[in-house]
């Protein structure tokens, strides 16, 4: 749901009632249970554990104390020229048992300062090893621990893989960041008079899902209810913010709920389909799952609202956090992952492992969402789905990720080599900031 930390905006109000029944009297004694001693693994193999079962869903009618490991991240895709704004550095940072033991130290603090259920982080090293971390409850009524493998919503996040995906069609010649709208989905509203680029860099003016009231309620009204693309293109209709396509910037879920739509179309494939046979697959990534398309096996977290005193678990159907919502974020915002599988896939996307360095070059440029006057300008600085931000005094490369009750950074910062993602089911977390005291313990 990024950028904004209130659920769905322009005040509208969740429903108590609902999750009265899931409010945890137990919490502050979860809260402040710590996790066995971090893990620093190896990074998996490049093959897959499982194949995930696709699950039905409506057509999309648009139209025509650990041991360090050092070991190399092992990839099969081909590794492609580094990109000029990854130039190799010296690899400062070193993972030691001295800086593990730290590193999960000062996650215990955050999570327990801070009343978080529960945080996961991981980081990849200059060399490729990974150091990873847990601490916290994934579940806190019956009390469930978290471990490396849990499930997270990660929300935004999801973008970078259709981001990615666009730009490597694109470089195919399958599709051009300059096409219309129009070309791939053209009974949307003035869809001719919008590009592709503009959906990746929210240039677009299709107003934000989120910020829809009649359907903001009508997702909360109905917690289970799974949402197709059609039903929610539909609901978006004609809303647009007050600038015409390329004149300003405002960030939407919209946007990616119609690059889903339009990519689908131009190749007539799942979107999940293709993220994980070009990406998820030849990284290993076995942990990733885009849930409106595929099946998540294995163990979830629950997402928690506000107060941090007595959260309230917002799990509702099958689906993080609640199927109605990741249903109406579908590629904007419905995977579930890992830190672990973030972590490895922020670093070989912005290390130049994944895309061309032509590609890269344009995912990483902000220039054209510059310029705007306000209230139509970034407060993050964006590309095409990447978000610039500072961490620990570097420029960083990744993007923050929302939906209720779940907080998630992924950052690579490309001075030092390094990727560093953190995850907590807490409508109160603030990932970026706790990613940030991690990048200090490593840079230092």
């Amino acid at each position: 749901m990024i950028p904004g930390r209130h659920r769905f905006r322009r005040g509208v109000t969740r429903p108590l009632a609902a999750a009265g029944g899931l409010v945890l009297a137990a919490c502050l004694a979860a809260c402040g249970t710590t996790t066995p001693s971090p893990v620093i693994t190896p990074p998996p193999t490049a093959t897959p554990t499982a194949t995930p079962t696709a699950t039905p869903t409506a057509a999309i009618s648009v139209a025509p104390s650990a041991t360090v490991s050092t070991s190399v991240i092992p990839l099969t895709i081909v590794p492609v020229p580094t990109s000029q704004f990854a130039t190799p550095g010296p690899a400062s940072a070193n993972l030691t048992p001295t800086a593990a033991a730290a590193l999960q130290k000062e996650l215990d603090a955050i999570r327990v300062a801070r009343s978080y259920p529960d945080i996961s982080a991981a980081i990849v090293y200059p060399d490729g090893s990974i150091w990873t971390g847990q601490s916290g409850m994934a579940i806190l009524s019956p009390e469930t621990p978290v471990t490396t493998d849990t499930l997270f919503s990660i929300g935004s996040i999801s973008k970078t893989f259709v981001a990615a995906l666009t730009g490597r069609l694109a470089a195919r010649g399958t599709i051009s960041l300059d096409d219309p709208l129009a070309k791939y989905v053209p009974t949307f509203h003035d869809a001719a008079s919008i590009t592709l680029r503009q959906l990746l860099n929210h240039t677009s003016g299709v107003q934000d899902i989120f910020e829809i009231k009649a359907f903001s309620d009508a997702i909360l009204a109905n917690r289970t209810r799974a949402w197709t693309t059609e039903e929610v293109l539909a609901k978006v209709g004609s809303a647009r913010y007050a600038f015409a396509p390329g004149k300003g910037y405002r960030y939407s879920n919209t946007d990616y709920v119609l690059l889903g739509a339009a990519i689908e179309q131009a190749t007539g494939q799942p979107i999940a389909a293709l993220i994980r046979s070009e990406f998820l697959e030849p990284l290993g990534l076995t942990h990733t799952f885009l849930q409106t398309e595929e099946e998540a096996p294995g163990a979830k977290a629950h997402g928690y609202w506000t107060p941090a005193s007595v959260p309230v678990d917002q799990s509702a159907g099958k689906m993080l956090p609640f199927t109605a919502e990741a249903t109406a974020a579908g590629p904007a915002g419905a995977y579930v992952s890992t830190a672990t599988d973030l972590a490895r896939w922020g670093d070989a996307l912005y290390n130049g492992n994944v895309l061309d360095q032509a590609t890269l070059a344009a995912m990483t440029d902000i220039s054209q969402t510059q310029g705007f006057k306000a209230p139509y300008r970034p407060n993050w600085v964006y590309g095409l789905g990447m978000e610039e931000a500072t961490v620990a005094g570097q420029t960083a490369w990744g993007h923050r990720g929302h939906l209720d009750g779940f907080w998630s950074a992924m950052w690579y910062l490309p001075a030092s080599h390094v990727t560093i993602v953190v995850i907590a089911n807490a409508e109160w977390a603030d990932p970026v900031a706790a990613a940030a005291v991690l990048a200090k313990v490593i840079l230092a």
